[in-house]
């Protein structure tokens, strides 16, 4: 079962401003190894992903945000929310709620989302 982003009226529930992401960022399961997706778009509370599959409704991850800029992985603890299929049917977008992370991994999001923001 997918969940959508709507409440009961019909009209959009989600509160927080979602930022894009321009880059390819990597979302790999740090237990498993596997790559889960690309990061799509980020908030405070959470994150999007784009997947091949594979991904669980109601699943706690441990994932790390791979960036390309040289700089240390991000990690944290999400678990993924929804799951909806894309217009193409070969991928998946996936939304995830941040559930822990370090002060430190806070401040690399909080960095990652003002160089999306400019």
């Amino acid at each position: 079962m997918t969940r959508n982003n709507l409440n009961n009226s019909g009209s959009e529930k989600r509160t927080q401003i979602r930022i894009p992401v321009d880059d390819e960022i990597c979302v790999r399961d740090t237990v498993s190894g596997a790559e889960l997706g690309t990061l799509a778009n980020i908030h405070d509370e959470g994150f999007m992903v784009i997947s091949d599959g594979g991904l669980k409704e109601d699943h706690l991850y441990q994932v790390a945000f791979e960036i390309n800029s040289g700089r240390a992985p991000i990690q944290l603890g999400a678990e993924c929310l929804w799951i909806s299929e894309t217009g193409t049917g070969d991928q998946v977008w996936a939304g995830f709620q941040i559930m822990d992370l370090s002060e430190d991994a806070r401040a690399q999001i909080e960095k990652l989302m003002a160089q999306y923001q400019n």
